[in-house]
């Protein structure tokens, strides 16, 4: 155990308590560092018998056979298990099995798919690939069209090549090059999925293309350097010492799905299979479905806990009180609402403690004071809390809250934007930050001496690939190819030779046997030009860091390469292919004596063979020892883990992703956990959160709101009846009515915002915080608004939805908006779609207005947990079969609908998503009652001069009056030109609908009063002496304004009929309401001396009466 003092950390405890049965089983080696030996229990396990269910024997990596497909691009059926959400499961094994099978399918499905596709149409090319497919060799790009590939398959030359092998602390890793040539464009490889650590992939002789080979791996690392040299480099892992390959003149193809991350799935898969031959705590709640739910053991035993950081008046009496039946402070003491102290008394009581919290209603806060609770409460001798999120940047959040309190946490995993407070604490860090030495007893450095005695063994075997030369004839002798006669003979006629054509440097007595018919072994990746076309990123930069973050091999992995030896492959010559001639016939040849008799034409197809043998027989070998040193490289991670789980047994918090609760389960499950919280939990896969479910927990806390966004599935089809792989465990144990809180008051929304709410959270209430947001400059009053068109959509080159005019009128809005005081990081623009947001994003760094800033434009599947000022929802959806796709999904509306605190406007077509979605209508129809917030046009109200502009979308939105420069600089209104909006040509008409204009009055300085002004007089007095005195001007510009004020209204009233009959109304009878000749005109303004701005209106505005409705019409969701 660490002495704490060096760390200079302040622990929560009242005094020093004797170790209980709880603290990890350790042997003393020194005065500083113990040995856990629970480690290496974990990691070796007991061997699997062969009684036991198939998947505790499946490797870590998939099998060529659970990738292969057959010929015809047709797998066989894969037999998937249906999940049970309903009701209790038969057994715990059955439970395990069944998630185990669901989760990997969906890891292995895309590749699979990826791989089927090349099978069935080997020339496919990325862009026409319908499974996501990325592969990875050479298209000869004379041939443009589909036709000319297929009737041509040796014009497909592939260019993937193993150049060496690097020994890292992991494995053996292959070092490969490869052609970009399928993708047709440059690679941003810094904004890119492509090839990112951990990712599966599949390779296969460019000869068999898929048909009977396949080699399973994972990528090992990207170096940027690696990926931006010509030919690209990448280094990746096979799926098992067993399959390496080290034949630097075979030629492979390789291909990776687009969608999916294998890392993501691989140590979870890996802990189901642990948990089968491990004892399952709270089974009778996550198995059984047992709703009762009891405190947990070690609140039973003690349930008196301290409260004072509960409660705001610091009342002793809550020093010491029984949390589990004794009387809690009450809500009026606390800076807690009802049902925030209700969750917070679950948490802190309930052995299995579910939380939901919608919204903006404090979830994190109740968690972090839960925390502050448990750790006021932890003894000296209890293991560190857990707590985990689904997300790093989640995780970040939690753990800058907890730091606030608690400074002694680590964190665990590779990847934190917060250089500050989470970077220091970091694992790595706190490592680097305190040396102890190496843990005698441990098996760390036995491991790394025994892979680097492998490591010389391995380069000893690979010796003549690297050095530069042929192989000579003391190769071809030790390795059983040829006989020592054949070699001396072969000595003694090259003595007799002098061969002037044989490339430079080349002396072996082979050698000059060949002769000439020795060529260069020059077939390797090219480098190529692929123009100037770059591919589109298609991550965010949070989901692509996220990504790379969970890649890492360790929280040692600071660096982007292995680290380890590597070795060059350098096999400069060879013999040519001799068609016709088989296997036995060099075979047969290789049993002269002397090769000099072999007649010259078939010596350099018999050196290739020869060549082949002493590869196959060094591949054996090097097979041998890659098994050897992978097993030391398990040693090597259990003796790393014997030193690092003593820097977490010092530390009081542990913090890591749903991800990391599986990758470093070993590691963990060493400090015998008793309590883990889990953030998010309604967006984790089960089977993340089951993992987390050590031997010896006894607390489990999950918070989450199972309303909001659902866990991601590869495979959609998992996601429906009846496997429902994406419900969360959350969600499935709050169905089945295991007791669980609910947060009801909310403190992020406008209560304008959060009644769009009210048919998902129809018992959300507003905290008085949120009543005093205030306004957003340039919208008057109107806080929401769903501005309705129908605006067709399209798709981009990755088949995402995007809708052109409707990005460009948020674009607009955005501008209008930040011509009217917002800043940009104030707004965020957010789309269901990756498409739209790439187009979106476009549009806005292409502002001539907008240069220079940053803009938050996201997908709302990124976005959860997150808000802000002024939300725009673009939804893109408009086309003629009522299809919205994941418009549809509830979950994900829920998360669009509940980010912002101020403003939130939405672009999209809402007649359609009332007629296809019961949702949707509901929410149009809230949006609608009073004050009326939907229509198809969009209410401007400009912050300076209280115009009002209903924005169509027809034209980019603008200020509804033009002034001359000289007229803006009388006004003083320079900002307003520096800030103008979008440029129009000389000329263009500028459509808009005005309604009114406030009295503009010319800037002057206040006259001084006079004395005899102070002295006092009745108000009536004063009224009379202030109108004589000129005051009838500011009265009559009182009344005009009054007047347009009563205008606005009535013409905004007239408005919201005529949308609502439009949007809701009969579509058969629209065509009195197209007819808008009868408007409310302004036909000039006239200034008078006093400055103020009269304005003329002619004509004026009637609603028409809507017809009666067609029988024909279909009946609307409104009627």
């Amino acid at each position: 155990m660490i002495d704490n003092s060096q760390f200079h950390l302040k622990r929560f405890t009242r005094k020093p308590q004797p170790r209980n049965n709880h603290q990890p089983t350790a042997e003393p080696i020194g005065p500083k560092l113990y040995l856990n030996t629970r480690i290496r229990e974990y990691v070796n396990g007991a061997p699997v018998p062969a009684s036991a269910p198939t998947y505790l024997s499946m490797r870590e990596i998939p099998t060529s056979d659970e990738i292969s497909v057959l010929p015809n691009g047709e797998g066989e059926d894969v037999e998937v298990p249906a999940n049970q959400v309903v009701g209790p499961w038969q057994s715990k094994r059955k439970y395990l099995s069944d998630h185990y099978a669901l989760l990997r399918e969906d890891a292995v499905t895309p590749l699979r798919n990826v791989v089927s596709e090349l099978k069935a149409e080997p020339w496919v090319l990325e862009k026409d690939s319908i499974e996501h497919s990325y592969v990875y060799e050479k298209v000869d790009t004379q041939h443009t069209s589909i036709e000319r590939l297929r009737s041509s398959l040796a014009d497909i030359v592939g260019q993937v090549y193993i150049v060496g092998l690097t020994f890292a602390h992991s494995g053996v890793a292959a070092k490969l090059t490869f052609s970009l040539r399928r993708s047709g464009k440059k690679i941003i490889w810094e904004q890119s999925k492509r090839l990112i650590q951990g990712t599966l992939i599949a390779i296969s002789p460019v000869q068999d293309m898929f048909k009977t080979i396949c080699k399973v791996g994972v990528v090992a690392a990207r170096p940027l350097s690696g990926v931006h040299s010509n030919p690209p480099e990448v280094d990746i892992f096979f799926g098992s010492p067993d399959e390496v390959e080290i034949d630097p003149q075979q030629e492979w193809v390789m291909v990776e799905s687009s969608i999916g991350y294998f890392e993501a799935y691989r140590h979870t898969l890996m802990s189901l299979q642990k948990m089968a031959v491990e004892p399952f705590p709270l089974a009778e709640h996550i198995v059984g479905v047992e709703r009762e739910i009891s405190a947990p053991w070690y609140l039973e035993r003690q349930p008196f806990k301290d409260l004072s950081s509960v409660s705001s008046s610091k009342d002793e009496r809550y020093r010491h009180i029984d949390i589990v039946n004794g009387r809690w402070p009450d809500a009026s003491t606390t800076q807690l609402d009802a049902s925030q102290l209700e969750a917070l008394r679950r948490i802190l009581t309930k052995e299995l403690a579910i939380v939901q919290g919608p919204p903006g209603t404090g979830k994190t806060h109740v968690s972090v004071l839960a925390l502050k609770v448990l750790l006021q409460n932890k003894r000296q001798a209890d293991p560190p809390i857990i707590v985990s999120a689904h997300t790093n940047h989640a995780l970040d959040q939690l753990l800058r809250h907890i730091a606030e309190f608690e400074p002694n946490f680590i964190r665990l995993g590779g990847m934190t934007l917060d250089k500050d407070i989470i970077e220091p604490r970091k694992l790595f860090n706190v490592k680097q930050a305190t040396k102890l030495g190496i843990v005698p007893g441990g098996m760390k450095g036995q491991a790394m001496g025994a892979m680097r005695r492998l490591v010389k063994e391995m380069q000893e075997v690979l010796k003549p690939l690297t050095e530069g030369a042929s192989f000579d004839e003391e190769v071809l002798n030790a390795y059983g190819v040829l006989t020592e006669q054949q070699c001396k003979l072969l000595v003694k006629g090259a003595e007799q030779w002098v061969d002037l054509t044989l490339p430079e440097g080349v002396t072996a007595a082979i050698s000059k046997w060949a002769g000439d018919e020795l060529i260069q072994a020059d077939r390797r990746t090219m480098p190529e030009d692929l123009g100037f076309e770059y591919e589109e990123m298609d991550l965010e930069f949070e989901q692509l860091k996220e990504l790379e973050a969970e890649g890492k091999l360790s929280s040692e992995e600071e660096t982007e390469g292995l680290k380890g030896e590597r070795i060059r492959f350098d096999e400069p010559f060879t013999g040519p292919e001799k068609v016709g001639k088989s296997n036995d016939y060099f075979e047969s040849l290789l049993k002269v004596a002397d090769l000099w008799q072999v007649s010259t034409g078939l010596r350099g197809p018999l050196y290739r063979h020869m060549q082949q043998k002493v590869k196959k027989a060094m591949l054996v070998k090097m097979r041998a020892l890659a098994k050897a040193y992978a097993k030391h490289s398990k040693d090597l991670k259990i003796g790393k883990w014997e030193y690092d789980t003593n820097f977490l047994q010092a530390s009081n918090i542990i913090g890591c992703t749903t991800t990391g609760l599986s990758k470093y389960r070993g590691l963990l499950d060493s400090l015998k956990p008793k309590i883990v919280l889990i953030e998010e939990a309604a967006e984790t896969l089960e089977a993340y959160v089951t993992a987390a479910c050590f031997t010896t927990l006894e607390h489990l806390i999950l918070v989450g709101d199972h309303q909001q966004l659902r866990g991601h599935c590869n495979e959609k089809e998992l996601e429906g009846d009846p496997f429902f792989l994406d419900v969360s465990m959350f969600e499935r144990l709050v169905r089945n009515q295991v007791g669980f809180t609910q947060l009801t008051r909310q403190r992020r929304m406008h209560p304008e915002i959060r009644r769009a709410l009210m048919p998902i959270y129809p018992k959300l209430e507003d905290h008085a915080d949120v009543l005093s947001r205030e306004p957003v400059p340039g919208m008057g009053d109107v806080r929401t608004y769903l501005y309705s068109h129908e605006w067709h959509e399209a798709h981009d080159d990755l088949m995402s939805k995007i809708n052109r005019r409707e990005a460009i009128m948020v674009v607009g809005f955005f501008n209008y908006l930040v011509n009217n005081g917002i800043k940009t990081k104030e707004i965020t623009v957010l789309t269901f779609y990756n498409g739209q947001r790439k187009l979106i994003l476009r549009g806005l760094r292409l502002h001539p207005n907008l240069q220079g800033e940053v803009f938050k434009v996201v997908t709302v599947d990124s976005y959860q947990g997150e808000e802000n000022g002024v939300v725009l929802l673009s939804l893109a959806r408009s086309n003629k079969q009522n299809n919205i796709g994941f418009l549809s999904v509830a979950n994900r509306v829920c998360v669009a609908m509940s980010r912002a605190q101020r403003g939130f406007y939405i672009f999209g077509n809402a007649r359609m998503l009332c007629k296809e979605s019961i949702l949707w209508f509901s929410l149009t129809e809230a949006m609608a009652s009073n004050p009326r917030r939907i229509g198809f046009q969009l209410p401007l109200r400009c912050q300076k001069h209280g115009i009002v502009t209903y924005a169509e979308g027809k034209q980019p939105i603008r200020p509804s009056v033009q002034f001359s420069p000289q007229r803006q600089a009388a006004r003083g209104d320079s900002r307003d030109r520096a800030r103008s909006p979008t440029k129009t040509p000389r000329g263009s008409p500028t459509k808009t609908y005005t309604i009114t204009l406030s009295p503009i009055r010319r800037s002057s300085a206040s006259p001084s009063k006079h004395p005899k002004d102070l002295v006092d007089m009745t108000p009536e007095a004063q009224a009379f002496r202030d109108f004589a005195a000129g005051g009838h001007v500011q009265a009559d510009a009182a009344a005009i304004a009054t007047a347009n004020e009563l205008a606005a209204k009535e013409r905004l009233r007239q408005l919201d009929e005529e949308n609502a009959a439009m949007l809701f109304g009969d579509p058969f009878q629209d065509t009195a309401l197209a007819d808008k000749t009868n408007k409310l005109k302004l036909t000039g303004t006239r200034e008078t001396k006093d400055g103020v701005v009269r304005n003329k209106y002619e004509g004026f505005y009637s609603m028409p009466a809507v017809a009666e409705k067609s029988k024909l019409q279909e009946p609307s969701l409104l009627d």
